[in-house]
C-alpha cells in the first residue's frame, strides 16, 4: 500500500525553488521528492555554491525556497549565505532559507541558529512532509506580499 501525501494547500506552481549542495544524487533525490510532495514550480540547482553565486548575481531573481548544504568544498554552506547576503543577492523576508545536511554536529546546528536568514536546520534528506510545511509558510508569505 503506498502512502498519501497531502500537496501543500499552496499553488508551488508559483515557487522558485534552489538547491546549492555539492552531491549530485541529493540534486536526483530532492527533484524526486519535490514532484511526489506535487511541487510544479521551478527549481534551480547547482553543484558549486560560487556557480550560485554567480546566477543570483547575473539574474537578480530570488528563489523562495533555498536549500543550502553546510559542508561542500571551496565554499561552505555559511561562507554561501554570508555572501550572497554582503552582495545583497538574498533576501530574509523574501528567501526562506533552510540548510540540510547530513551532519547533526552541534557546532553546526549552534551556527544554524545564529544566522538571522536560516528559517531552519534539517538532516538529509528533506522529506514530503517537512517540503509541505515550510511550502505552507512559504505561501502565507506571498499572500500577505502580494496583499500590501
Amino acid at each position: 500500500m503506498t502512502a498519501t501525501i497531502d500537496a501543500p494547500s499552496v499553488d508551488s506552481a508559483a515557487f522558485h525553488v534552489m538547491i546549492v549542495d555539492d552531491e549530485d544524487d541529493y540534486h536526483l533525490i530532492t527533484r524526486m521528492m519535490l514532484k511526489k510532495a506535487g511541487f510544479t514550480g521551478r527549481f534551480s540547482a547547482f553543484l558549486d555554491p560560487m556557480e550560485a553565486i554567480e546566477h543570483l548575481r547575473s539574474t537578480g531573481e530570488r528563489p523562495d525556497l533555498l536549500l543550502v548544504d553546510i559542508n561542500m568544498p571551496g565554499t561552505d554552506g555559511f561562507e554561501f549565505l554570508r555572501s550572497c547576503q554582503k552582495d545583497s543577492l538574498l533576501e530574509c523576508s523574501e528567501t526562506t532559507v533552510v540548510m540540510c545536511s547530513s551532519s547533526n554536529h552541534p557546532t553546526d546546528l549552534d551556527m544554524a541558529r545564529q544566522q538571522p536568514c536560516i528559517s531552519e536546520y534539517i538532516e538529509k534528506p528533506l522529506t514530503t512532509e517537512q517540503f509541505a510545511r515550510i511550502a505552507e509558510s512559504i505561501g502565507q508569505r506571498i499572500q500577505g506580499r502580494n496583499q500590501t
